[in-house]
């Protein structure tokens, strides 16, 4: 019997894997926490008059939604959206969103918007500590960006017990595939289990920033979805993995 690793906590994207038939296992290498400051987040919005509100991760979607947009302030610019998990999170509130469901990375909705839309405007970057930062280096001829940092991301050490259990499966052939979301995720991954635990096992990015982390250390990633979002992710990775006939439960 083979199984999938999936360097994530369990969620929807381990659950629809689970609903195809494969096994599982789950191992996060990376936690996200919210920074402790941030309170008055709306107070702070609405004194800058920002044109525009940039989100292009679902922690920082979150984070706004709970500290910003579900407060009792009204904001009155555009919210610029990447991801379906993000936009499916502020679909329902009274936000002028922009959203492009083909843009997959940040600089492929940034090229979406009309230039004269962000043409000598100002606009807040929420992000995360290590986020990238497309964002503000596309606009930096065309607008002022602010950047504010809501989350960081810490690297959770793996417990020796589930650590071994990986070791001895990879080695045994076990885990047909592996599965990862982040660069980081990926980096803390290999720094505990090392670059040669993948040399028998298919990778699996959700991206092309992902792929592309790989690539820099000569890791040949063997998937990656039409659509970096995680439910996609999951269903195009079970379809794969039937057409080549890996075991299921």
């Amino acid at each position: 019997m083979t199984a999938v690793l999936v360097v994530r906590k369990f969620d929807n994207f381990s659950r629809i894997l689970t609903e195809y038939g494969f096994s599982v296992i789950n191992s996060p290498t990376i936690e996200t926490l919210a920074c402790e400051d941030l309170h008055d987040l709306s107070a702070k919005i609405s004194a800058l008059k920002y044109d525009g509100i940039f989100l292009t991760s679902r922690t920082a979607t979150r984070i706004a939604l709970s500290e910003i947009f579900c407060q009792d302030f009204r904001y009155g610019g555009k919210v610029y959206v990447l991801g379906k998990s993000s936009f499916e999170q502020l679909k329902d509130e009274n936000l002028d969103l922009f959203f492009i469901e083909t843009a997959n990375t940040a600089r492929e909705m940034l090229e979406a918007i009309p230039p004269a839309e962000l043409k000598n405007k100002r606009f807040l970057f929420i992000r995360g500590e290590k986020s990238l930062r497309a964002v503000p280096e596309f606009l930096e001829k065309l607008a002022t960006v602010d950047e504010m940092i809501v989350y960081q991301t810490r690297k959770i050490k793996v417990a020796e017990v589930v650590k071994k259990e990986i070791e001895a499966k990879a080695k045994n052939g076990e885990i047909v595939c592996a599965c990862f979301f982040s660069p980081s995720g990926a980096e803390s991954f290999l720094e505990q289990f090392g670059a040669q635990s993948l040399h028998q096992i298919k990778i699996a990015a959700i991206g092309k920033t992902t792929a592309d982390f790989f690539a820099k250390i000569d890791l040949k990633v063997d998937f990656t979805p039409t659509k970096a979002n995680a439910e996609d992710y999951a269903f195009e990775l079970a379809n794969y993995l039937e057409r080549n006939k890996y075991n299921k439960l």
